[in-house]
């Protein structure tokens, strides 16, 4: 049995190839989502512990791992790193495609959110921003939106939104929707509400940061990007879906 770390784009596109070779499989999310797993994958939701996806791994008979969740996922890069190795099982990384870093003036890279948090108080503290960082981040990030307006983009579904109202962020400054994919549509959006800077992830193609560079870049001003966490060393890369199905085509 296989088990998948989706609820992304990559996610989707494993399963498509885990059904192409009939191979069954397990989809897991952290939250619950509505996936079209089709013939030869189960679907279950909920947070794993090392514990609990080493329990899982041998109750399920997982005897391989296809990692396909956020980049930014860090707990659960962890969380399945070490509960692999604990059963001697691989773990196929499905990568997205990054752009390369730009070297531009208004392009600024970060290691960290401390990284970020010191830059926004260094340079931002009186500039209205915009924040592509998701909803999770809204809480660590209240030092800033506390004290200057500022705009967050999540998801439009409800447990993003109670999410982001418990952390007492106001109602009116979320904008819900997925990350546009029409540059015009970006550009205007920082036009029409004044925006000084923004702020995003380096979360590749599948997060429109290309798209949401140059926006940025015709509107002149800054933007701040987080640099994707490193992950862990025997993780297998595949580069593309073709290349994960000539693999797993051969297991």
């Amino acid at each position: 049995m296989i088990l998948v770390f989706g609820g992304t784009t990559e996610g989707k596109q494993v399963i498509e190839v885990l059904n192409t070779l009939r191979k069954p499989f397990v989809y897991s999310t952290k939250t619950e989502i509505e996936p079209v797993v089709g013939d030869f994958g189960t679907y279950r939701f909920g947070a794993f512990t090392v514990k609990g996806l080493s329990n899982y791994i041998q109750n399920s008979g997982i005897k391989m791992i296809v990692h396909a969740s956020h980049p930014f996922a860090e707990v659960l890069h962890q969380t399945i790193a070490i509960a692999a190795v604990q059963h001697q099982i691989p773990v196929y990384r499905l990568q997205r495609e990054y752009p390369l870093r730009q070297k531009e003036q208004n392009v600024n890279y970060l290691d960290s959110y401390e990284g970020l948090k010191t830059e926004l108080k260094q340079n931002f503290s009186h500039k209205k921003g915009l924040f592509l960082t998701g909803v999770q981040t809204i809480s660590r990030l209240q030092y800033f939106w506390k004290e200057q307006c500022s705009y967050f983009r999540i998801l439009d579904r409800q447990s993003s939104i109670d999410m982001a109202l418990e952390s007492q962020f106001p109602e009116s400054q979320l904008i819900l929707g997925m990350p546009n994919k029409i540059i015009e549509n970006e550009i205007k959006l920082i036009q029409s509400l004044g925006i000084e800077f923004m702020v995003t992830k380096e979360s590749g193609e599948s997060g429109s940061l290309s798209l949401k560079i140059a926006a940025a870049s015709h509107c002149g001003i800054p933007i701040l990007i987080i640099k994707k966490p490193i992950l862990p060393a025997h993780f297998i890369l595949m580069e593309s879906k073709e290349a994960l199905e000539n693999t797993i085509r051969k297991v």
